[in-house]
């Protein structure tokens, strides 16, 4: 799957600061003609690597890819499937908690250490 390697790149580049790897992944979550799959990892991925804050063209292109296929798809990969819980994937965990953390967690949430409302 070409979004793990996208997302172990940024692993890698945030461990070994890279920055032509950080606007090579900015690049391709801006780049249409990229797969469905392919856009959101380079988004986590950018997001992961730089302190600025979320363009709007990022979060239209996130809230509009990260489809059930996508998630799906990426639920394969371990980091993914270890960040979902109760009914939220892993990739919609990462964007809540990324692009809207004033969303709450999901009703019933597994996680101890969450903030009760």
């Amino acid at each position: 799957m070409v979004a793990a390697l996208v997302l172990a790149t940024a692993e890698v580049t945030r461990t070994h600061p890279h920055p032509p790897s950080t606007a090579w992944m900015r690049d391709l979550w801006r780049d249409r003609t990229q797969t469905p799959e392919f856009r959101p990892a380079a988004a986590i991925g950018w997001l992961c690597l730089t302190d600025e804050p979320a363009p709007d063209d990022l979060r239209a292109a996130v809230d509009g890819l990260a489809t059930d296929k996508c998630a799906q798809a990426m639920g394969v990969l371990p980091w993914m499937a270890a960040a979902g819980g109760s009914g939220e994937t892993g990739l919609r965990h990462y964007i809540r908690k990324m692009l809207h953390p004033e969303r709450p967690d999901p009703v019933g949430c597994d996680d101890p250490w969450a903030p009760r409302h």
